[in-house]
């Protein structure tokens, strides 16, 4: 990212911070008014996935397997990891669940996108369980 595509960022596209959430730890929460249909809630650009399958993740020693389950999407078989690693952390690993969620993650995009114009203050949440492989999924 250059200087000017953050700057850009900073004053058109930041949307989101962290904060205690009454529903679990630490939530997401908007810190402006949200439209609708936005994809640029978190950092673009931020890499691809890998798919750990879920015995793959059984391998794995507790502390890594529990910080996995805590943090990252999954779906039937799979949890996806960032390609990145586990030592870089994007604001969107603290998205807490609902069944009805105001965001929907979009694998083939890698993204999310809000499902409905959110309001400054409200939390965003992602239904853990529900990844989609297009928008087509959820309209």
């Amino acid at each position: 990212m250059t200087k000017e595509e953050l700057l850009t960022e900073l004053k058109q596209e930041t949307y989101a911070a962290l904060k205690p959430s009454p529903i679990d730890g630490i939530g997401v929460f908007a810190v402006c008014d949200i439209p609708k249909g936005c994809q640029t809630v978190f950092s673009k650009n931020t890499g691809g996935w890998i798919q750990l399958s879920f015995a793959e993740a059984e391998q794995l020693p507790a502390h890594s397997r529990a910080f996995i389950e805590t943090y990252y999407l999954y779906d039937a078989e799979h949890y996806f990891i960032p390609d990145h690693g586990c030592k870089v952390m994007d604001m969107a690993s603290y998205l807490n669940h609902s069944n009805t969620p105001n965001l929907i993650s979009v694998l083939d995009g890698a993204y999310f996108e809000t499902t409905r114009d959110i309001k400054e203050g409200e939390e965003l949440f992602i239904d853990y369980g529900e990844i989609a492989d297009g928008l087509d999924d959820y309209r």
